[in-house]
C-alpha cells in the first residue's frame, strides 16, 4: 500500500465522520455523505469478495477486515488474481 493512498483514506473517513455529526461543507456536506456511503457499501463488498485472503493474511479475521474497510482496493489490490 502506498502512503498517500493510505493519509488520503484515513483523512476522507476521518472527515466522513466530522461531517457526520457536525456538517461540515454546507451543499457539499450531501456529496461527503453520499461519498462515504458509496465508499463504505464497495469496501464491505471487497471485504465479502477477498474474505478468504483476510482470513489466509490476518490471524485475527477482524484486523484484516478493518484494514480493508479503511483502506480498500489500496490493500485487496494486492491479492487481486491471487489464488488462495
Amino acid at each position: 500500500m502506498n502512503n498517500f493512498g493510505k493519509v488520503f483514506m484515513l483523512v476522507f473517513w476521518l472527515g466522513f465522520a466530522v461531517n457526520s455529526l457536525f456538517p461540515l461543507l454546507g451543499e457539499y456536506s450531501v456529496w461527503l455523505q453520499w461519498a462515504g456511503v458509496a465508499i463504505a457499501i464497495t469496501h464491505v463488498i471487497e471485504c465479502i469478495i477477498f474474505r478468504k485472503h483476510v482470513r489466509a493474511n490476518y490471524s485475527k479475521p477482524a484486523e484484516g477486515y478493518l484494514v480493508v474497510m479503511l483502506f480498500g482496493v489500496l490493500r485487496t489490490g494486492d491479492w487481486i488474481g491471487k489464488k488462495v
